[in-house]
Formats: structure tokens, sequence, C-alpha cells
């Protein structure tokens, strides 16, 4: 079974999603139907709504509304809200329910303006066509509280067509406590945007557990410094987590740009992990595209990175003039035969930046690729306790450093003394490129990454597995231990 149809990674499930109390079983359960009628009190099966406006008008706190199976053709706009005291607003799906925005006014089928305490789970949502800046799902101003779970996002056509739009617009509280876990994303036309977005002052949030493909632009991007929120202080995401998710076939089609699976641009204190990005232009990108912006603190580690077409991962600003990539870390993550196009990126790829930190990464590059390149503006960077192999052998791989083009790892250390504990072995990867991918026991990645390395809170590794089993962390993104 080939990645495309098999590839995944379990993250934590639900993290951030608050357990309702005992007391909320109390609370109304309202019920929408394609046979219903408005009129109705919606408490009951026999007596339910027939639109899903009417509960987002008149739900309670601490209620849920189940919507039963069928075709509602609406564009909707959250009016209620739940509190902490008497819990979320739930709108579930039961069975098919499918909201259809096609023939129907408006750029977003579902809006959230300044709503706390919701929860939107198990929709297939669909037809927002022809739209220029609409999301299946959006939210605006300063929501917080908002648990996106299970959706289907698909049909969203247009220009900036995206599936989930997370915008803090709001400079004094912004947008917080998001959960987006389990929702499918595809066929969406997301250029020049993205198919899942958090953008501006966004912060406390977790992107797990989502299947994103086939979409005309970035993956999933977590950004800052774009100006969505006119206080520079606050126009940044952060605090987040982006953690088993799989995105694939996202392909800019455009301007003749990449478009990566997963990107962290202009944001601050984000985790990356456990994630599978496979068959992309660019696998895992962390960059900073706003001149004046700062993106810090992000953590890319535990990913499973192949089979796209340009770069593996990228860190780094792309030109001097952008902003800033320092103090993060790329670790412990497997990238296996990116590079597919075989341009100059290599499979690992380290641009404008400085203080970030790329160890115990296992990168296994197809023949004639470049294994690694370190460009200009990558020189203040650390590299170090990392795995490489190419089939063109230990002094046949490419390694590209500051213009200068390196024939073998040794070639690399002594020239510009760095990777000095890194290695150039055959991995032994089982089943590389499938969804069941592992380490052969005799592995020479065991026990092989930095001996300082000590696992950061909650960390395991790609399988949801120790961080550390044996008497030093593994490289790449599996332990064996």
């Amino acid at each position: 079974m080939g990645v495309a149809d098999a590839c995944g990674g379990d993250g934590d499930r639900h993290a951030w999603v608050e357990p309702l109390e005992g007391r909320r079983l109390l609370a109304a359960t309202f019920y929408v139907s394609p046979h219903g009628n408005d009129a109705n009190p919606g408490t009951d099966p026999q007596h339910a709504w027939r639109h899903i406006q009417q509960a987002m008008d008149a739900a309670t706190p601490g209620s849920t509304v189940l919507v039963m199976p069928g075709v509602y053709n609406e564009k909707l706009t959250v009016n209620v809200s739940g509190n902490a005291t008497d819990g979320y607003i739930t709108f579930q799906a039961q069975g098919r329910a499918t909201i259809n925005g096609a023939r129907i006014v408006g750029q977003n089928i579902i809006n959230l303006n300044n709503q706390n305490y919701i929860q939107i789970i198990g929709f297939n949502i669909v037809n927002d066509l022809r739209v220029s800046d609409g999301s299946g799902i959006r939210m605006n101003g300063h929501d917080d509280h908002v648990n996106i779970l299970n959706n289907t996002i698909h049909a969203i056509t247009g220009t900036n067509a995206m599936g989930i739009t997370v915008y803090g617009t709001d400079p004094a509280q912004g947008i917080s406590n998001v959960v987006i876990d389990g929702n499918q994303i595809f066929n969406c036309q997301p250029f020049e945007s993205e198919a899942l977005t958090l953008n501006g002052n966004v912060h406390e949030f977790q992107v797990s557990n989502n299947f994103v493909h086939d979409v005309n632009d970035i993956g999933i991007d977590v950004i800052g410094g774009e100006g969505l929120d006119a206080d520079p202080a606050t126009d940044v995401a952060r605090n987040g987590t982006v953690v088993g998710n799989r995105v694939t076939r996202a392909h800019q089609r455009g301007f003749g740009g990449s478009a990566a699976g997963i990107v962290v641009d202009g944001a601050q204190d984000i985790t990356v992990e456990r994630n599978t990005s496979w068959a992309n232009d660019v696998g895992i990108e962390v960059n900073a595209v706003e001149p004046g912006a700062t993106t810090s603190g992000v953590m890319v580690c535990d990913n499973y990175v192949c089979l796209n077409w340009g770069a593996g991962i990228s860190i780094g600003a792309t030109l001097q003039t952008d902003g800033t990539v320092t103090g993060c870390q790329v670790s412990n993550n497997t990238l296996y035969h990116d590079n597919t196009r075989h341009t100059t990126a290599g499979e690992l790829r380290l641009q404008w930046g400085s203080g970030n930190t790329i160890e115990n990464n296992l990168v296994s590059a197809a023949r004639g690729t470049i294994v690694l390149d370190g460009e200009a503006g990558s020189l203040s960077n650390t590299s170090d306790f990392n795995l490489f192999f190419s089939p063109d052998g230990p002094t046949g791989c490419r390694f590209l450093w500051n213009g200068s083009d390196y024939r073998g790892l040794q070639s690399l250390q002594t020239a510009v003394q760095m990777d000095m504990n890194s290695v150039f072995a055959n991995p032994l990867l089982i089943n590389p490129g499938g969804a069941r991918w592992s380490l052969n026991p005799r592995s020479p990645a065991i026990n092989a990454g930095d001996p300082a390395f000590t696992p950061g809170a909650g960390e395991t590794d790609y399988r949801g597995d120790a961080r550390v089993l044996g008497s030093r962390v593994d490289i790449g993104a599996i332990e064996v231990g």
C-alpha cells in the first residue's frame, strides 16, 4: 500500500477539549430535520426545526442541537454562545447531514464572529462555489473555546476559497482555545491562501488529526505578521500545536511558486509534530514571508516527510529582505526520497535564518538528489547528529553549502566544520514510503542521536511511543530502542 493511500500518524485526540460535566446531561436537546418546521419548538424529533440557522439563532448555553440526515441548502451564521458555567452549544450531525451552499449568497458556509463555547461536529460541508475570499468554516474577531471536529469540507471553489479559516482580527482578545480535529478538507481552491489557516491574533490552539488533500495551495498554515490584526504586537499566531495531521497533493497552481503541506510563517512557539506530509510541492516549511515578521520557538519534530516534489523540510526566510527565522528546531524527523523533481532545494533546505538547530534527523535521499542545501543566509545555524544516506554513495552524494558543491559528508565536514557528529549510512528503512514504515533492528540510526537530547514535555515518537527507549535517542521519527 502506497503513501498516498495509507500514510498516517496518530496524534493526541482532542487534547484541548474540556470534558462535559455531569450536570450538563440535563441541558436541552434541540432537533433539526429536513421535514421540520421553524415554527416548532425544536425539542423532539417530531417537532424539529427545519433550518440549521434557526438553531444557530435560538440554541441555549449547554444545549446540543442534533441535525438529522439530509441536505440543508443554507449558509449559516452562528449567533449564539455557550459559556464557562453552562458549557458548550454543540451542533452535531446525526448520520450524513450535508450543508450545501450552492446558489446561496455569501462567502462562507458557516461563519462565527465573536462567539464562545461552540462545537461543530460531523457535518458534510460542500459547494461554496465561485467565491472570492470564502471558507467552508470561518472564524473572525475574538472567538473563544471553539471546537471544529470530524467535518468533511470540499468543493470550495474560486479565489482564496478555503476549507477552515481562523482570522484573529481583534487586538485585545484574539481567538483562543480552538481545537480543529479530525476534519477532512479536499477539492478546495485556496490559492493564494491556504486550505486550513490560522492567522493573526490566534493563541492556545490545536490542529490535529486532519486529512488535507488535493488543494491548489498550502495545506495547513500558521501565520503572523500579515497585518490581519492592527496591533503588530499581537498580530501573530502563537502557543499552538499542529499534530498528527496528514497532508498530500498540495500543489500551487498560480504564480509558479510552491505549496508546502504544512507551513509556519511568522508565528511563534508552535510545535509541529507527528505529521505526515507527502507528495506536495514541499513537505514542511518554516518561513517568515513578511518583512519585520519573526518566526521563533518553532519545534518541527517526529514527522514523516516523503516523496514531495521539492524540499522535504525547509527552514529559513526565502530572501534576506523577508522576516526573521530564529530559535527554531528541526529534530528527529524522517525524510525519504523528497525532491522528486530534482531541483536544487535538496531533501533538507536551510535558508535565511540564525540560531536554529537541526539535529537527529534521518535523511534518506534518492539517487541524484541533493541531500542538504545550506544557502547563503544559513551560516549561523547548528546542524549535527543527523544520519544522511543516498544511493550515490559516501563520496558521491551531494551537499550544497553557501554556493559550493561538496561530494560526500566527509568533504562537507572538512570544509565547513559542521555536522561533525553526523554519519553517512544506510538507515535500513523497512517499507519506506508506506504506511507501516519502520526501522530494521540493526539500523545505525538506533541509539545514535545526540547523547544530550532530552525529550520535550509529553513528546513521543511518530507512532506515539516513548521518545527515548534505549541508551540514547534514535535518529529519525520513530524510536526502536
